[in-house]
């Protein structure tokens, strides 16, 4: 099959092809399928069967591009238009052990890189050769599972050498509404058993992948049913899940987080775990004030709320909105309220009036809880609570 006349509506792709004039140099994974899909990839994978060093000049010309080569061979390319180009030389992969990074060497032709992949729909090429421009390369027929829409592995055990392939399985499946075939169906037996020889950070960034997803709900759904979280968990419901993802809006990959915390341990040792967890600090704290406010009884009055609350990070406050339905009102209307509760008058003039720096604090924290209980709404309210005070010094 050759697909020149839809590659045409991309000229990007057809530049390039003219400028590698006959290397061997493919388009492989998200890009065939996409295409096939009536979807438009914004990334574009390549590769070529000889060093990458031979192709970076010529594709330069393409225009104004930000470079960098990895040390792993992988040159990436970003356009000024958004596009990203990432070109690696063909590979074959071998397993040592299950969940290990596969050892890699160089593979001899585009066919023995492709049976290296995931799966069928995104183990299809095409040749950006001069001479044969669009010629669809697909030894696992591919395009049979995608028209089928099926989401199939390339091989037995493929989820034992690598149990992240499940997590994008499940991606994959909710992304293009996809069923498993019956051996991929079998592997997930494989991945539960394996998963927990994965490093967190490889799992991690499955979770941050799955989070920016339409589906993110039902993506965390799945992974927890299918036994993906391989430690000591809670169980979320779908209804917690379908809440904090409204909640949210905006999907952004640091979401991940605040779903992640929905399956927190209810035990003793969970802030231990989280803890022990290898993330950024701001990650475990927003981990850690959720697991605080999970245990807390909740003040519905705003401000002694907001006195408890002290530094805590907002997003805790959705994700503890999410699995208690019976606050949500109450929290949401806090924050709202927050965001117009930092008082108006400065420190300086309270200093000029001759409070000291401890009273400043309170009385600026006074003014708060006030403006949060809806008692105090402007400036001058502001001045005649502080009048109020001077009074009372000077009557006692």
């Amino acid at each position: 099959m050759n697909l020149a006349d839809r590659l045409k509506s991309d000229p990007f792709l057809k530049r390039l092809s003219e400028l590698l004039g006959e290397e061997e140099v493919y388009v492989v994974g998200g890009y065939p399928r996409d295409l096939f899909l009536g979807k438009r990839s914004p990334d574009i994978d390549i590769v070529v069967l000889e060093d990458i060093k031979k192709f970076i000049e010529p594709i330069k010309k393409l225009g104004p591009v930000e470079f960098r080569l990895s040390e792993f061979m992988t040159a990436k390319f970003a356009f000024p238009d958004g596009r990203i180009l990432d070109v690696v030389r063909a590979r074959r992969e071998r397993y040592p052990r299950p969940a290990v990074l596969p050892e890699v060497e160089p593979a001899e032709s585009i066919e023995e890189d492709l049976w290296r992949r995931d799966f069928s729909i995104n183990a299809m090429a095409i040749s950006l050769r001069k001479s044969n421009f669009g010629e669809l390369i697909d030894p696992a027929s591919g395009l049979e599972d995608l028209r089928r829409g099926t989401i199939r592995v390339l091989k037995e055990g493929s989820f034992r050498d690598d149990p992240t392939r499940a997590y994008r399985a499940i991606r994959y499946s909710l992304r293009f509404d996809f069923s498993y075939d019956p051996l991929t169906e079998r592997e997930f037996d494989l991945a539960r058993k394996y998963a927990g020889l994965l490093t967190f950070p490889r799992i991690e960034n499955e979770l941050r992948r799955g989070s920016t997803e339409e589906r993110r709900a039902e993506f965390f759904h799945e992974v927890e049913a299918r036994g993906l979280f391989p430690w000591e968990h809670r169980k979320a419901s779908i209804e917690e899940l379908r809440r904090l993802d409204k909640l949210l809006g905006e999907r952004k990959e640091g979401d991940w987080v605040l779903f992640f915390a929905l399956y927190l341990p209810e035990s003793a040792g969970a802030r231990e775990f989280v803890q022990n967890l290898p993330l950024e600090r701001s990650e475990k704290k927003v981990l850690m004030d959720f697991l605080e406010l999970r245990e807390e009884k909740i003040e519905t009055d705003p401000g002694e709320f907001h006195l408890k609350q002290g530094k805590r990070a907002e997003e805790a406050l959705l994700v503890l909105a999410a699995c208690r339905p019976g606050l949500r009102d109450f929290l949401l209307d806090y924050l709202r309220r927050k965001r117009n509760a930092s008082p108006r008058i400065r420190p300086a003039e309270l200093m000029e009036m001759g409070f000291s720096g401890r009273e400043i604090g309170e009385i600026l924290k006074k003014i708060e809880v006030l403006r949060l209980r809806g008692e105090i709404h402007t400036e001058e309210e502001e001045r005649a609570f502080i009048r109020s005070l001077l009074n009372r010094e000077s009557g006692s």
